[in-house]
């Protein structure tokens, strides 16, 4: 098996019997929103259930969600520490099916929904207590950020300024690249001014604009550049003398945190099981990395058979779904998933 050639297009994805392909797809995303209806179920059957909501509807805790149906799951929710804390937030880890494909220090994500006015303290603080240091805005934002908007409140300083968020964080905005008017890079910078050893925190935020509420971009290419970009500002860091190379989870967001949110997730979590497989297909880009140090071909290709019937979007988005309900929230999503993948492909 170590010897075998891997086909130009893993199982999944190739074009036999291509009309077929859209049925089984979408017979596979019912069968996941089936799932989510039971563990639903559960969750308002047993209130000791993994999947509670009940945190989620207390008084101290219901207007701080954007969407009053769209709620953390109890297990994965990520706890912030302090008054009216609570976070509309999940922690999204590797599947457990593939965790042999990933690196082991994949750091997963943390998808929630795009903080509200009066959550952007806590906002920060998560983002300081989890270690994020990359954060993806899949929405647009209004520049208001003491009224609650329709989508979106921008949460960031403007380019030069630094803004404090509660008692004892500081956040500043160092620069800005804009790349087709559509994705903005933001450098930020993260700290608390009164701790004299703690140092300032580098943070990448990626700001997607061009991506319509509960749709599909036009294409994968903006998407792509995205989580290159990320993997290119992630190595230089590392690579710097004066981090330890703990990154943290991404954190990823569009307005409710599910939809948008989802199918970053599980396109990023795709090509980061082909990466660390050394699939030997990858379609080129211009910050595409291979380690040429790593050894790991042979046994990565017996840990995920890409000849075998498995399909990695479905695997990928099933494992996910048990940590944050409603992750890639339509049909066109999900269909979307296996186009963006099938782009990282070929």
């Amino acid at each position: 098996m170590a010897n075998a050639k891997a086909p130009t297009l893993p199982g999944f994805l190739r074009p036999e019997a291509n009309t077929s392909k859209g049925y089984f797809q979408s017979k596979a995303f019912e069968m996941i929103e089936s799932q989510e209806m039971e563990r639903l179920g559960m969750a308002f059957a047993q209130p000791n259930s993994p999947f509670s909501l009940h945190h989620a509807k207390h008084h101290t805790a219901r207007d701080l969600n954007r969407y009053s149906n769209v709620l953390p799951y109890h297990h994965s929710r990520v706890v912030v520490n302090g008054p009216m804390a609570f976070m509309n937030a999940n922690r999204i880890t590797a599947p457990p099916l593939l965790r042999t494909s990933l690196p082991e220090d994949f750091p997963g994500y943390i998808a929630t929904q795009a903080p509200l006015p009066e959550t952007q303290a806590n906002f920060w603080r998560m983002v300081q207590d989890q270690n994020v240091h990359v954060i993806v805005c899949l929405t647009n934002v209004s520049s208001d950020r003491t009224r609650r908007a329709a989508k979106a409140e921008q949460y960031w300083p403007k380019a030069g300024q630094t803004d404090k968020f509660g008692p004892n964080l500081s956040v500043r905005n160092l620069d800005s690249t804009n790349s087709n008017n559509e994705i903005d890079y933001r450098k930020l910078e993260l700290w608390d001014p009164s701790s004299t050893t703690t140092p300032r925190r580098p943070i990448l935020l990626a700001h997607y604009q061009a991506w319509p509420d509960h749709g599909v971009p036009k294409n994968s290419n903006h998407l792509r550049d995205i989580m290159y970009t990320i993997r290119s500002w992630k190595r230089d860091l590392k690579a710097s003398n004066n981090h330890d190379g703990n990154l943290g989870p991404v954190l990823v967001h569009c307005s409710a945190g599910v939809g948008r949110t989802g199918t970053f997730c599980v396109i990023d979590t795709a090509l980061a099981v082909l990466e660390h497989t050394q699939y030997p297909h990858l379609a080129p880009h211009p910050l595409h990395h291979t380690n040429q140090q790593e050894q790991t071909v042979a046994q990565a290709i017996d840990a995920y058979d890409w000849n075998q019937d498995r399909d990695l979007v479905f695997e990928i988005l099933s494992a996910f779904r048990n940590e944050r309900m409603m992750l890639v929230q339509t049909g066109p999503q999900y269909q979307f998933c296996y186009a963006a993948v099938r782009d990282l492909c070929q």
